[in-house]
């Protein structure tokens, strides 16, 4: 959740909080003010209805209304009531409903005679009233809230501008531009602090970046030239009529793991790449002619280890992305089925629109699987494998989004490739 979404969101809820309790005190206040007002009108009538009977020494005439009324009783002499206020409901045929009274029951003396006057005030206009002015101020409750809510929303988001137009940029910014990233003056002291904190961080990592690039290249380079005259040297070595058969044998480890060593070297300088997003031109490929072409220039290879070349089974598929990196692709995932194989095997492919899946014979893997993908992981000790092959694949996939998976049953090794689309 956006952070401006989840402070209006908190801001509308406090606001609610405080006008639901705001309005059930306003409630309250109310409604004690109208009782006491109501309580004020049936105490004069009391006093009014007293001072008549001292003045008048008999009792005064009694009206009655649909709003107010008055009832007379004689009262027992033995336990006259006093005096009571209380709260009742009375049926009006007219409204034919139930209308709430307050009312007041009063002890008058007359001629030493005690009467029992009970005074009833009507509270349906004050409710009327009540419930018309709490519909207004929920009205204006509500239209506040909402108000001060949207008003809140567009003052953060113009506070919070220069926040999201760094997080915009930061977004996109890649040390592969060579350019260093680009950021507006804040007047706010915190968004000016995490500008010059993020200017100096991406200018320290674009240095380091390009310190390690430089060396990364500058050591791939310098190794390469010394490999290439030691590879010279024991091929012309190698050649000499002078060596006994030891001394051929000797040369020829020595010749291959130099070999071995200049493919390690350039496998390791790719990874660096991929990892450093480097390739940037992309392409529609059709995997469908890649694959057909990988097989066709490893066939020599296969069949020299006995191996054999199940007829592929391909959809025409296409791919957006580097052409090389998926020659590199495809090619890793036959060379390791070749590799990781035993004499008289067999190795198969098929494509379809959303993967891509090779499988062959083999023992079953020494290490757990979750691992074959890691840098110098094998299945098995094969001589001539670098055990990063799959880590290429690896690289690859998390490039472009894809997704390998392995299996092994009955026998058979199973690597895929799940396209994203």
């Amino acid at each position: 959740m956006r952070i401006l979404t989840k402070t209006s969101l908190y801001y509308l809820l406090v606001s609610f909080v405080v006008f639901l309790v705001g309005g059930f005190s306003f409630y309250k206040i109310m409604q004690a003010e109208i009782y006491d007002e109501v309580d004020d009108q049936l105490f004069t009538d009391k006093e009014n209805i007293i001072a008549y009977i001292q003045e008048h020494n008999r009792l005064p005439n009694v009206t009655s209304g649909i709003s107010e009324a008055i009832v007379v009783r004689e009262a027992e002499a033995v336990s006259p009531t006093i005096e009571e206020l209380a709260d009742t409901l009375i049926f009006s045929n007219y409204d034919e409903e139930y209308i709430p009274f307050r009312y007041l029951t009063f002890t008058a003396y007359q001629n030493g005679n005690p009467y029992e006057y009970t005074i009833l005030k009507s509270l349906i206009d004050f409710e009327d009233l009540f419930e018309s002015t709490m519909l207004a101020m929920a009205w204006i409750f509500l239209l506040l809230l909402f108000g001060l809510g949207a008003v809140n929303y567009l003052i953060n988001k113009y506070m919070w501008r220069h926040f999201y137009q760094m997080l915009y940029k930061v977004k996109r910014y890649s040390l592969s531009q060579h350019k260093p990233l680009q950021l507006k003056n804040s007047s706010t002291k915190e968004f000016q602090e995490l500008k010059e904190v993020l200017m100096a961080m991406t200018e320290k990592i674009q240095s380091d970046y390009y310190n390690l690039k430089e060396f990364t290249e500058n050591a791939s380079h310098e190794i390469q030239t010394p490999l290439a005259i030691v590879n010279s040297k024991l091929e012309l070595f190698m050649q000499s009529e002078t060596l006994t058969q030891q001394q051929a044998l000797l040369v020829e480890e020595m010749y291959a793991s130099t070999n071995r060593l200049s493919r390690l070297n350039k496998s390791l300088i790719l990874l660096t790449r991929i990892g450093n997003r480097e390739f940037k031109e992309q392409e529609k490929v059709p995997l469908h002619e890649l694959v057909v072409e990988q097989l066709e220039q490893l066939e020599e290879m296969a069949s020299m280890r006995g191996l054999e070349l199940l007829p592929p089974e391909l959809e025409s598929t296409y791919v957006y992305m580097n052409r090389g990196l998926a020659e590199v692709l495809v090619s890793n995932l036959l060379i390791n089925a070749i590799r990781h194989n035993h004499e008289g095997g067999s190795i198969g492919v098929s494509l379809q629109k959303s993967m891509l899946c090779v499988w062959n014979t083999g023992e079953m893997l020494q290490g757990p699987a979750d691992q074959l993908f890691g840098r110098f992981m094998s299945g098995n000790d094969t001589g001539g494998s670098l055990g990063i092959g799959l880590a290429l694949v690896k690289k690859i996939c998390d490039l472009y989004d894809m997704k390998p998976s392995y299996s092994y049953a009955d026998g058979m090794h199973r690597l895929c490739i799940c396209f994203s689309h």
